[in-house]
């Protein structure tokens, strides 16, 4: 039996271990510094054709690791990475390519791994593409990267990796083998870190796979209900795969997908205290709302953390009054909120904050608010910070005192004529708030004529 796993474990672990705007380089120097403030022991981590892969078959993109460090606080909570799939994906769709499909053992090897998770009635299920209703979409491919290795992506954003990638020589295992690395893949894309991660001669043979991973508690997380030791065959998420394997899920494999994935896994948002979580900017939350709330909002987008979230969830579009689940990611202070309306919602403006949230998932674009709906006076003392407002058709005979730097008493819109961020018509603009001036010269640009004026307490800038 040793024997034969080992040959798997040349074949084709190769057949399992192996699954997985910026400059590329700076890219995958940041993805490599986030792997190993997770805890992955930098042996563990591999650049192949310019990918980061751990683990041997996880390939970590930049998102990826930047949730990994962002652990929520008491989720000590079989393992997994902190990357999890949100409640807003109901129906995850697999594509697979035509190269894909021409490895019969491969293709009915995806069967069965969908059939394997749609057995489990978890909160969304899988279907094989192309198809309609996807809330998310996983590729099926023939892997070219590491053509040597199977692997899959962790999940990001709240959705599942976005592909697994089989080497051909999967196809020439028996049909067991084929649905067992695939179904360990897709758990990847779900979250599912290798259960052996600690030590993975527990399925390993002697050899370059069967060292140790990471820490628990940063990039792996213990699952609770589950045990927090692995054994030869306890799991389909164990580091390398073996002849015998049936390809099925064991029983601690089922309770760590229901205790993940279960249609009552979802916590309550108003028993959510999103300012616990202040620091861990990334850190995703899951939850369910009956209801679109009644409670205080603070901000457009970015909330205050101490916003209802229900409310907030309806502002932001992601859900409508009658209720729903949600996911929504951790973010830090800022220096200002706005208020708006919208769908229904009117939340209130606020200055510092030490936390704010906002929301994953589509969401109903709007303009920003009104630039004569705020007095930039009010907002002294927080230089630096910007307020994206809307001007409609612009009085040119307001009063603007200044040149490039305004008196915060000024008109704005008037003065972002004067400045050449919008025309005399109306448009979007940034106000950059500036502190005080011990005077302001006048100057006529754009059919503006500004005033002069001495000392005045503050300022600001403006910018398309």
């Amino acid at each position: 039996m040793f024997k034969q796993a080992a040959v798997l474990a040349v074949t084709g672990v190769a057949l399992l271990v192996g699954c997985g705007g910026m400059d590329p380089q700076m890219e995958n120097e940041e993805i490599i510094s986030n792997l190993i403030e997770a805890g992955y022991p930098a042996e563990d981590i591999h650049v192949i054709n310019e990918a980061v892969f751990v683990s041997g078959d996880g390939h970590v993109t930049l998102q990826a690791s930047r949730e990994m460090i962002q652990a929520p606080p008491g989720s000590a909570e079989h393992y997994r990475s902190t990357n999890l799939v949100g409640p807003q994906v109901t129906k995850i769709c697999i594509d697979s390519s035509a190269a894909f499909n021409s490895y019969s053992n491969m293709s009915q090897g995806l069967d069965l791994a969908i059939g394997n998770y749609n057995a489990l009635g978890l909160r969304f299920t899988f279907a094989r593409g192309p198809t309609t209703g996807c809330s998310a979409t996983i590729t099926a491919g023939i892997s070219i990267i590491r053509p040597d290795e199977n692997w899959a992506d962790f999940p990001s954003y709240g959705l599942p990796g976005g592909s697994i990638n089989m080497i051909p020589a999967l196809n020439d295992q028996p049909l067991d083998i084929n649905e067992h690395i695939i179904t360990h893949e897709l758990g990847h894309t779900l979250g599912l870190r290798h259960t052996d991660y600690f030590d993975r001669s527990i399925s390993c043979p002697p050899g370059p796979y069967s060292g140790v991973e990471g820490d628990e508690g940063v990039g792996v997380i213990h699952i609770p209900g589950t045990p927090t030791t692995a054994v030869w065959n306890g799991s389909v998420m164990n580091a390398c795969p073996h002849i015998d394997n049936t390809g099925e899920f064991t029983s601690v494999d089922i309770t760590a997908l229901n205790i993940l994935y279960g249609p009552s896994a979802t916590q309550s948002c108003p028993n959510v205290n999103v300012a616990a979580y202040q620091g861990q900017t990334g850190a995703q939350i899951r939850c369910t709302c009956s209801s679109g709330g009644g409670g205080p909002v603070w901000g457009t987008n970015l909330y205050t953390d101490d916003s209802n979230i229900c409310t907030a969830a309806v502002h932001a579009g992601v859900m409508t009054t009658s209720g729903g689940a949600v996911v929504l990611e951790v973010q830090p202070a800022q220096s200002i909120f706005i208020g708006t309306t919208r769908n229904g919602v009117t939340t209130s403006s606020y200055g510092a904050w030490p936390g704010s949230f906002r929301f994953i998932g589509a969401q109903v674009p709007q303009p920003p608010p009104l630039c004569s709906s705020f007095n930039i006076m009010s907002y002294r003392g927080q230089n630096g910070s910007s307020i994206r407002c809307n001007c409609p058709t612009v009085s040119l005979g307001a009063s603007v005192w200044g040149t490039d730097l305004y008196t915060d008493d000024s008109d704005v819109c008037a003065a972002a004529v004067h400045a050449g961020a919008i025309p005399s018509t109306g448009g979007q603009l940034a106000v950059t708030l500036q502190p005080g001036q011990s005077s302001y010269l006048s100057t006529t640009r754009n059919g503006i004529t500004t005033l002069s004026y001495g000392y005045w307490g503050g300022s600001f800038s403006i910018s398309p």
